[in-house]
Formats: structure tokens, sequence, C-alpha cells
């Protein structure tokens, strides 16, 4: 069946989805949605209420929560080759943010399928408090090893944060809009994406490196605060805690942790420490809520989507990091300098993320924004490709501001493709499966480029540079920790340096190409999709609680006994 049914006269089932009151069936292509019975409120137009002060109150409550993620997500980006060499690093850099988003990634199918059972309230403060602790300690840590640990702890706040806030944007805001306001909650994200390169070269240069995980401390509080004042969102309260726990899928998610780092460890040392020539087996596993239910991949368009998540995310994150390489490595700038001359990109990223939701807002369809954006950004990566030490200011201005166009109108536009097919009732598990498909690529867009970067150092600089001590540095996993304005200017033989500029530049040569195939690859896979027309009403047991909603749910946990054993 090639079309979709009418999904505007579903009724959404007072629990989660189970054989016996909702069905997917599946065909060779699209998923058609079995509904139960009619329900003749489902057929009104979207609530009266919908947009009241306390809606815009946890508007701004969850754009405030996603600058101080968003800030801690790019602040390293100028700053870790100093604080590599401070705390004596050597290869482990590259787990100082990849510890951060692994463990964003590990959490979130656990995030996702708690929030349904304990609540988005609870869990979004827990997550704000995790990630103000992972903060403090990473300012105070004292050896890599500490960082390290540190950003994991942080990673796994910051994973429930940026799940938590979209999951509860699409519990308020109907499928058709859910662009424009995820571009709204966005702004808090991309202005924190935007001012994270810039404040990490600044405290690097003017304070203490540390002062790059300390800045979020006093956000997070203030944020725990706002959140714990204006944050009131429906939720079960009816089960036991002995029966919220038995529906947690622990072992699922044991062997989905185990399997992430498994190939992050492979893709980090394969090729450097040790050979390509490690295999993977992957056991399937029932349990009778998964983390992944197979509705949500089931279907080409969901699944083309997450596809599409996954690529934006690598390529995104791919100009994220080495643009500041390249200001640093190439042209011998401070890291202060390079988080200024990054701002093309990541504030050009804000004004077009905002532009994609409207757009999609307005004429309600994602495909035509899929393509563009991933055209877009191939043709950026391409022209990224041709920079060099002297290349004028113009030059890298633009192609920053044409690759913060095709990246950033895709920034809001994929999550709706995900769930246009799916149930409402799917909204939070398939926001979680959106959110691991995200960040697993955030750990690619850095981890890949990064040893592109490393190999073709170490290759180049075998041939090009004649200093045998200076070849050295660059050979292995240590080229991205010298890839600074300051070890450049420490050569003082201008032709010395002058070939080091040409090691740095043709590595970012080859970075930039490799990340062609991938921009293009996202290109091709939007085609897959189809175009499904975008709910316009909201239909789930989740969104704003008021006054009513509360007294009903108090009076419920007292008259209606628990039917679990004591």
């Amino acid at each position: 069946m090639d079309e979709v049914r009418e999904l505007s006269n579903l009724q959404a089932p007072d629990r989660l989805p189970s054989s016996s009151t909702h069905e997917l069936a599946t065909s060779n292509e699209e998923p058609t949605l079995i509904p139960g019975p009619i329900s003749a409120q489902d057929d009104g137009p979207r609530p009266p209420d919908l947009r009241t002060w306390r809606f815009w109150a946890i508007i701004m409550a969850l754009g405030i929560t996603g600058l101080m993620s968003a800030i801690e997500g790019t602040i390293i980006t100028s700053a870790l080759p100093t604080i590599t060499n401070a705390l004596g690093g050597g290869d482990a850099y590259i787990w100082v943010p990849n510890a951060y988003l692994l463990a964003q990634v590990a959490i979130l199918p656990l995030a996702g399928q708690a929030s349904n059972i304990f609540g988005r309230r609870h869990l979004l403060l827990a997550a704000v408090a995790l990630f103000t602790l992972g903060g403090g300690l990473s300012g105070g840590a004292s050896s890599m090893g500490m960082l390290i640990a540190a950003r994991t702890i942080q990673g796994l706040g910051g994973g429930g944060i940026n799940l938590l806030m979209e999951t509860i944007v699409t519990d308020i805001v109907p499928l058709r809009e859910r662009g424009q306001y995820m571009a709204i909650v966005g702004i808090g994200a991309v202005v924190g994406a935007t001012l994270g390169p810039f404040l990490g070269g600044l405290i690097t240069d003017h304070a203490s490196w540390r002062w790059c995980f300390y800045i979020n401390v006093p956000i997070g509080v203030a944020s725990f605060a706002i959140l714990f004042v204006f944050l009131r969102v429906k939720y079960d309260r009816d089960l036991t805690w002995s029966s919220r726990l038995r529906r947690i899928d622990i072992s699922g998610n044991a062997i989905f942790v185990a399997a992430i780092v498994s190939a992050l460890i492979a893709l980090t040392w394969g090729g450097t420490i040790y050979s390509w020539s490690t295999y993977h087996i992957w056991t399937p596993r029932l349990c009778p809520e998964p983390s992944f239910p197979r509705q949500i991949v089931s279907n080409r368009t969901s699944a083309a989507a997450l596809v599409l998540t996954f690529i934006h995310a690598v390529v995104a994150y791919w100009a994220y990091y080495f643009l500041p390489i390249y200001f640093q490595a190439v042209r011998a700038l401070s890291p202060l300098r390079s988080g200024i001359y990054t701002l093309p990109n990541v504030a050009g990223g804000l004004v077009f993320a905002v532009l994609g939701g409207v757009l999609l807002s307005k004429f309600g369809r994602y495909k035509p924004l899929h393509l563009a954006g991933f055209a877009v950004t191939t043709i950026s990566f391409g022209l990224l490709s041709i920079l060099d030490a002297h290349s004028s200011d113009a030059a890298w201005v633009c192609i920053q501001l044409l690759n913060a166009l095709g990246s950033g109108m895709l920034s809001g536009v994929l999550l709706p493709a995900v769930q246009a097919p799916l149930d409402e009732s799917y909204v939070a598990t398939a926001t979680g499966v959106w959110s691991f498909a995200r960040y697993f690529g955030c750990i690619w867009g850095v981890t890949i480029p990064s040893a592109v970067f490393n190999n073709e150092c170490r290759r180049l600089a075998s041939t090009v540079i004649t200093d045998e001590d200076i070849a050295s540095k660059l050979s292995g996993d240590s080229a991205y920790q010298h890839a600074t304005g300051a070890f450049l200017l420490s050569i003082q033989d201008p032709e010395l340096r002058a070939e080091v500029i040409r090691v740095f530049t043709g590595a970012m040569r080859t970075v930039w190409l490799v990340g062609i195939a991938f921009a293009a690859l996202g290109f091709l896979v939007s085609f897959v999709a189809k175009e499904i027309q975008l709910r316009e009403e909201l239909h789930n047991d989740f969104g704003v609680e008021d006054k009513k909603d509360a007294a009903v749910s108090s009076t419920a946990n007292i008259e209606v006994p628990s039917s679990d054993p004591v």
C-alpha cells in the first residue's frame, strides 16, 4: 500500500501501544495505521488553551536548558588542543568529545523509554543535575583520565536534556507545527553552539581552560530552578514503582551500550593502534517493550529519515570540529580568533534552522528541504576543500554561510519525517531513536575526520617535512595535538614552517573530500523517503498539564488501588 491512511481520524490509546489495542500492518513500503474505536473528541480542532502562559513558560525553560547543553557541545572545539597539551593526553584527546557524545548516545534509548514510564519532568530535572555535576568535575580534572570520566557523567545528563527537550515539544505541539516550535526552542541551542567556539577561544587565551567547563555550573543551577517551577506536564501517576521498573528494557540497553562502545573503539583504534581486522556479531533479543520498536524502522520513510539524521549529524560535527583546525593549523590563528572566524557557520545555522522550521510549518513538506539541504552541504564541502593559507576572507566567510544554509535548514525538519508515518503514541520512543541516530552521528562526525586528519598528516609528514623531529610530532595520533597556531609560530625556520602548513593544508583537503561522500550520500537517501501529510491536531496522553488534569490525577491516585502484589 503506497499511501498512509488518514491520520487525523485516529484515536491515541490510553496506554503505550500493544498488540491488543493498536497494531501496525506492514506492507512492502509504508505501514498502515490501524486505529481502535473512533472518539468524537479526536476530530475536534486544536484545544483553545494550547498556547497559554504555561505553554510559553515551558518553551522558555527548554530554550535556556538547550543553551546550556549546546555551549558545552562546542566550547571545546577551539580549546581541545590546549587542553590536551595541559593534561598530557596524547592520543587520548579524541575521547574528550567522544566520551561526552558516547554517553549521550548510550542514555538515549533508556531515557526515551523511561520518560514514558516515570514522566518527562522528573527525568529532565535529573538530567540537568547530572549535567551540572559533570561540568564541575570536568573543570576540576587533574588528568586526562579524570576529564574523560567527568565528561562521561556530563554526557549522560546532556543526552537526557536534548532528548527530553524534543520529546516535550512533540507532546505539546501538533506534528504540522513542530518544525516551527523546534526552531524556537532550538534558538537557545544554536546561540549556545554559536557562542561555544568563541567562548572556548576567549577563555583559553585569557583565563584557564577549566572555565570552559565551570561556565555551565551557574547556568545549570538556574536552569534547574526554572524547570522546577514551570515544567508541569502530564504523565501516568497510577503505576507503582515496582511496575514501572519491570517495564524497563535493562538487558537490551546493556547490550546496546556495549555494542556502541565496541564500534567506537574499533573506529578510534583501527588503522592506528591496531589493524582493521575486527568484526562484530549482533544477537537479537525479544522484549515486551523494546527500546527500539520494530514499527519505527519498518517503513521506508521513518527509516530513511533516521539515516538522514545520522548523516546530517556526521557532516555538521565534521564542520564544527575541523573549521577551527583550519584556522589554527593552516592560518596560524589563536583559539580565540579561530572561534570568532567560525561564527559565520554556527551563527548562520541559527538563521537557517529557523527558516527551515518556518518553511515546513507553512508548506507541510519536508522532502524538498531534505534534498536542498544535503545538496547545498555537498557543494559547501567541495568548496571547503580548496581553502588554504592564502584564501581570502570573503572566500571562507561565504563558504561557511553556504554550509550553514545546508546544514541549518535540515536541523528542524528531520524529526517530523521520522514521526509522520507513526501514531502519536510512539512519539517518545521515536524521538529517542531519532536522538540516538543524531548523537551517534555526532560521534562519527568527530572520529572519522580525526582519523583521516591524523593518517594524512602522518603520510604527508614523511615525504614533505625535512626535519625529523617535527615530522615525528605529526606522525601517529599526535598531529591533532599540534594543530595549533602556537605550534606553527614556535617553528623559527620559515621554510620548515611552510612545510608544516603544507602538510596541514593537504590533510584538511582530504578531510573535506571524504566529507563530500557523506553529504552526497545524504542527498541520495533523501529520494527514498515519501512525502506524508503532517498532522495538525494532537492525539497523545501527555502535553501541558492544567489544574483540572492535576486534580483528576490526584483523585485517581487515592481511589484506584494497585493491582501489584505487596
